[in-house]
């Protein structure tokens, strides 16, 4: 038996009823799901068992952490260089040159470590957790599996100091204190000529001036690589610094490693515990 009904002129039966009747019902679903349920958005539904989310904490930035963050840097890079000379890729004029750079780097820690007591602080004598797992031991590895582990022990030494200088010159601008601050403004001087140095030493007069100072394009060897010079800016970067180093992939790819200084993210705040 039918129970037709009109519906917009239109006959209905009972069929079309009962679809009419769950349409009616999944509609007023999605305006439930959909209306103003303070309870719903204060505690919105998670999936699996990750845990609360809480915001991050605030640490206050003052000179001890700013060099209790140079220290860090400082003596990531010597630890890098102890793990390149481990190579045995580099020929002695290069060897005594990064057994050099890395006591530097080691004096300038330990002044920084000095200069961090004198703030107030404590000394940071470790290197720095977040470079070491997002740059250095990747890039470390990277090499050793390397078609050509020489070049890219000199690129990489050649961008430590770098990033040390860019560290240097970019904090020193931020201690209010002024013998820190030009501390920190020695050591960047330091640091990017000693990256001249590798590269005058390794590449002669054609490394000494970027092209790209003039407008040019920047230059890369046959595999790709891009060259490095002694004078690469107009005035001193702190921008990000690539690194591509390693064997390349099944599509004739390298690593390319992002080296950046630091910021809040890779601070040594002064309530961060000794890593080493």
């Amino acid at each position: 038996m039918t129970f037709p009904f009109e519906l917009h002129g239109a006959r209905v039966g009972r069929r079309d009823a009962l679809k009419i009747g769950g349409l009616a019902v999944s509609l007023a679903a999605l305006v439930a799901a959909c209306g103003d349920d303070s309870a719903v958005e204060a505690d919105p539904g998670r999936v699996g068992y990750l845990p609360p989310v809480t915001d991050p904490p605030e640490y206050v930035v003052d000179n001890a952490v700013l060099l209790r963050t140079i220290s860090s840097v400082e003596n990531t890079a010597a630890y890098a260089y102890d793990k390149l000379l481990e190579t045995g890729e580099l020929d002695a004029d290069l060897t005594e040159v990064v057994k050099r750079l890395a006591e530097d780097h080691r004096v300038v820690a330990e002044e920084m470590a000095a200069l961090t007591v004198a703030a107030g602080g404590t000394a940071w004598e470790c290197t720095n957790p977040w470079m070491m797992d997002r740059g250095i031991d990747p890039i470390l590895a990277a090499i050793a599996a390397s078609d050509e582990p020489a070049r890219d022990v000199v690129n990489t030494a050649i961008s430590l100091e770098n990033l040390t200088a860019a560290t240097n010159q970019e904090i020193s601008v931020e201690i209010t204190d002024a013998d820190a601050s030009a501390a920190a403004l020695r050591a960047a001087i330091s640091e990017s000529r000693h990256s001249a140095a590798i590269v005058a030493l390794v590449r002669g007069y054609e490394g000494y001036v970027s092209p790209t100072i003039n407008g040019g394009d920047p230059p890369s060897d046959d595999e790709g690589i891009p060259l490095q010079f002694s004078i690469a800016h107009r005035f001193g970067s702190i921008g990000q610094i690539d690194l591509v180093v390693g064997k390349p992939n099944e599509n004739g790819v390298r690593e390319t490693f992002a080296l950046l200084t630091p910021s809040l993210n890779s601070y040594i705040y002064n309530e961060l515990e000794p890593t080493c």
